[in-house]
């Protein structure tokens, strides 16, 4: 069809008359806040995708057009009373086709329904019946929702601002709404914390088209005619522009460079890993966008981007020095950088005329010039390349990433042969980077990030980042981010109390000028950085007077509470923040005490209000409970005899006998009591605050818990130390005049010697018992856990096999019920020393309670291996053991899990070796079982 346009349409600038008349634009009406299709920007000028295309269309048509906004109904409104020639584009409907005629459609979108996070498990229409769903009014949303489920109902909003803002308050369950994210950045974290777009319901692709009054053809003729006109190209352009990817493809390619673990390579699975791919992974997931990755070098993944082969690349290292060409999108992360040299210890090194490695895009060269000035920096494309210049003395040491860097040494076991210099540092900024052009996409990935909180960037730097001082996220970390929502609630609830203990060091005790001190000080200190709260501490003497104030909602929350049924019903909860296993003291002279059943028939002090109290007398009967108000009554009823024992967690028991005061004690871990953590309880009229409260605990790192347990808990020998050096000194002077002192300097000097030496094994003892098990002196769950993560990252760089062998004993009741579990005990105790002869010293054996036990073997060369080990272990089984003169035969069901064949990260791995050690039980046991 030939493109014919009135003269009325057009400019006719070649007579007298049109100069003087020039016809009037075409007034096109849109909806004001449908971002980013069409909508009034900052500065109230229309904007979006259809208003470029529209401006396209006049100048391919050389038409004038007039831009109106208005509420999305009252633009409806505008063009059926006339008072516009055309809407810039809508959904047909059957009840807008009785009104409006329509040109063809010219782009497309797609609707979603938004479900909030408390109902994520609604996953069809029809399961959302119970619920009003928001829509604004005149929307298509409703139509097409009806059409799915008809007994839907809808709650109406005037435009989509009020929609979001009665989402982001909690006023609604479900909304519809389109693709694309909010103008309002603020509104969009508000809404993004509780509807998830993983989450969302697909509605369908709507099809948007120019509409115009009824009858007139003409108009729609020359509407259609004029989008014939502009090029594909163009329109893609214009949707990359404000979606940030074409339409067709609705994803986003990425280009990744390899062989920078552990924050970006190829996967032993062949597929993309890493901190910055997991960082995108989240991003794809709060955004809705598919991401798709291609690798290659760091040359050829920029020139991926600039040719546009890929949309993004992942994350390169810029600086004002050094620049790609590139759009900086979004600083993605901070990486530090340090110097290693190949097993020196130098000095000097700033004003050495050394030779130094560097590679030469890193944007740091003028800053390890500044530091090295004499240096000669040699430029190497890759680390393998400065290593083996390294080893091969062409230079005394590089700068590299030390995280990387630090990969790639256990990788290859050269990590003794390097020393790093953690007092040289340089601090590398990695952008994500897009086409100059992409203003669309830079603006998506930048609010695409600004979703991610901050404990899930800390959470996934901790999987990657093994060196806490090689974190970025956890240092720059200064407070969460918060809803205005959560603001405000924070806000309205003003001061609240935290009760604590007085006198329950190290986790907490009032200081001498009757301040709040300890671990859990500091736990509230961060709640207050981090949530802006008010908390006002409150002292109590007695732990169960302080748990009925909280019950009754006079004070607020209380730290290191357990979490039990009875208290569910009363009390909120926190997720568990601190790990908190009991011990049991007894004199010196006791046998020790490695379980509860040991305890039968004896006196046991225990704090009044504990949770383990009705648990005791439940449980075990036998055992008569003497309550005492706190640790230091506890510890007195064991030195008076008015107790035989006293149970107390072991970080209070460290801090209480680390003085050395109390010499005629001894501690023993409860086995089962070691699993137990600590939680925050919380009145039920701040219940709000528990999900906040635990977004700031998941900040706590392993790092940070160390620090803590090191400022309150750790032995102190300088004190006394100094102690007894002031007592010496009195006695040197007493020298002078009764020589009988000499005796006892000498003494007070044998003593001092004494007690250092029990202080240190004391300390000894204590971290060993952290990390073992009482009963068989194997490692337990906590470094179980530990060298199992280790073993993952260790064989996964690589590329190595080990296997996991969990065994449960076989009639190991029926041991206890014959003989008592006394005989149980040594059996469990005998079956520890044989495991440990059957696997090599680079091995670990583990007991993970009651009698089972797993086995991590390292470094193994195939699945006969593996085998092998499960059948030395069965065989020996097969003799009796002779324990107290009583002969005892045991067996074992044992399952097999090898990494990475039957899974590539640690729990699935356990899962895998559990679930086949059952199969083997089911079928008789005696035997084992793998894949």
């Amino acid at each position: 069809m030939s493109l014919s346009l009135p003269v009325s349409a057009v400019h006719a600038n070649t007579n007298e008359q049109s100069r003087l008349n020039p016809p009037k634009p075409l007034v096109v009406v849109l909806g004001e806040d449908t971002y980013p299709f069409q909508y009034l920007d900052k500065q109230g000028n229309p904007a979006g995708i259809l208003v470029d295309m529209w401006r396209e269309w006049s100048i391919v048509t050389n038409t004038k057009v007039q831009f109106v906004a208005r509420h999305w109904q009252a633009s409806l409104d505008q063009l059926e009373h006339n008072n516009a020639d055309i809407h810039i584009g809508m959904s047909q409907t059957a009840a807008r086709a009785n009104l409006f005629d329509f040109a063809m459609p010219f782009t497309s979108l797609n609707a979603y329904l938004y479900v909030h996070k408390s109902i994520v498990n609604k996953k069809q229409v029809s399961d959302l019946i119970p619920y009003q769903i928001g829509v604004v009014a005149g929307s298509s949303h409703e139509v097409m929702l009806h059409e799915l489920e008809p007994r839907l109902s809808f709650k109406r909003y005037k435009n989509r601002k009020q929609l979001l803002q009665a989402a982001a308050k909690g006023d609604l369950f479900v909304f519809a709404g389109i693709e694309g994210y909010q103008r309002n950045v603020e509104l969009e974290q508000d809404i993004a914390a509780n509807f998830y777009s993983s989450s969302r319901i697909f509605i369908k692709k709507v099809n948007l088209s120019p509409a115009v009054i009824k009858g007139n053809q003409t108009l729609l003729d020359k509407i259609n005619a004029g989008f014939e006109l502009i090029s594909p190209k163009v329109i893609k352009q214009i949707e990359r522009r404000w979606l940030g990817y074409h339409k067709q493809t609705s994803g986003v390619v990425i280009a990744m460079q390899t062989g920078i673990e552990p924050f970006a390579d190829i996967g032993v699975d062949g597929l993309p890993s890493g901190m910055l791919v997991d960082l995108w992974q989240l991003w794809s997931k709060k955004t809705g966008i598919n991401i798709d990755f291609v690798s290659g070098d760091m040359n050829t993944t920029i020139d991926d981007v600039k040719r546009g082969v890929a949309d993004v690349h992942i994350g390169y290292p810029e600086s004002q020095d050094m620049r790609s060409g590139l759009k900086q999108a979004w600083n993605i992360i901070s990486v530090k950088s340090r110097f290693f040299s190949n097993n020196q210890q130098l000095k000097n090194i700033e004003t050495s005329d050394m030779r130094i490695g560097v590679f030469p895009t890193a944007p740091y060269i003028s800053e390890v010039k500044t530091a090295f000035p004499k240096a000669q920096l040699r430029f190497y494309d890759t680390l393998d390349a400065m290593v083996n210049a390294a080893q091969n003395h062409e230079i005394v040491g590089f700068v590299s990433s030390a995280a990387m860097t630090s990969h790639y040494l256990l990788a290859n076991k050269l990590w003794a042969n390097f020393r790093q210099y953690t007092d040289i540092e340089f601090n590398t900024q990695m952008y994500t980077l897009t086409r100059v052009d992409d203003s669309g996409l830079a603006d998506r990935i930048e609010a695409g990030f600004n979703l991610i909180s901050v404990e899930e960037q800390i959470q996934i730097e901790r999987k990657w980042l093994i060196n806490p001082d090689d974190r970025y996220f956890a240092a720059t970390a200064n407070k969460i981010k918060l809803t205005k929502q959560q603001k405000q609630y924070i806000t309205s609830i003003g001061a609240i109390k935290m009760g604590y203990l007085k006198n329950w060091a190290p986790m907490e005790f009032q200081g001498k000028n009757g301040q709040f001190l300890g671990v859990n000080a500091d736990i509230k200190n961060l709640l207050v950085r981090q949530l802006n709260l008010t908390i006002i501490p409150v002292a109590y003497d007695d732990f169960g007077q302080m748990v009925n104030d909280l019950i009754k909602g006079e004070i607020h929350l209380v730290a290191s509470m357990a979490q039990t049924t009875a208290r569910e019903s009363a009390l909120s909860f926190s997720a568990p923040y601190w790990p908190s296993p009991w011990a049991i003291v007894t004199s010196i002279t006791q046998p020790p005490i490695f379980n509860i059943s040991h305890v039968v028939g004896k006196r046991l002090a225990v704090v009044d209000g504990y949770h383990i109290v009705p648990q005791l007398r439940q449980q075990y009967p036998g055992i008569e409970l003497v309550t005492v108000a706190d640790t230091n009554q506890g510890i007195q009823a064991v030195i008076n005899g008015t107790a035989d024992m006293f149970v107390e967690q072991v970080a209070s028991l460290a801090s209480t006998l680390k003085g050395g005061q109390y010499p005629s004690l001894k501690m023993s871990l409860v086995a089962e009591l070691t699993e137990q953590h600590s939680r925050i309880g919380f009145f039920p009229g701040v219940k709000e605050l528990v999900p906040l409260v635990d977004r700031v605990l998941a900040t706590i790192d392993e790092t940070e818990q160390q620090n803590m347990y090191q400022k309150w808990v750790s032995l102190d020998l300088n004190s006394d130390t100094l102690r007894y050096e002031r007592w010496l000194k009195i006695l040197i002077f007493g020298l002078l005049i009764l020589t009988l002192i000499a005796a006892v300097v000498f003494m007070s000097n044998r003593r001092l010697n004494i007690e250092i030496q029990k202080r240190l094994k004391a300390e000894d003892n204590l971290k060993f018992m952290a990390s073992h098990d009482n009963l068989t002196g194997l490692a337990n769950r906590g470094l179980f856990d530990d060298r199992l993560h280790q073993a993952v990252l260790t064989h996964q760089r690589e590329k190595q096999r080990f296997a996991l062998l969990f065994i449960d004993l076989d009639g190991f009741k029926a041991v206890n019920d014959l003989h008592g579990h006394h005989i149980g005990d040594k059996l469990l105790h005998r079956v520890g020393l044989l495991l440990r002869k059957c696997v090599r010293e680079s091995d670990t054996v583990a007991r993970f309670g009651g009698d089972e036990f797993v086995l991590l073997l390292n470094n193994i060369d195939n699945r006969s291996s593996a085998q092998q080990v499960a059948d030395n272990i069965l065989q020996a089984l097969k003799k009796p053991f002779h324990i107290d003169g009583v002969s005892v035969s045991i067996s074992a069901s044992i399952g097999i899990a090898l990494f990475a064949d039957d899974a590539d990260n640690a729990p699935l791995l356990l899962k895998m070796a559990d679930q086949l050690m059952y199969q083997a039980k089911k079928i008789g046991g005696h035997q084992y079982k793998m894949n």
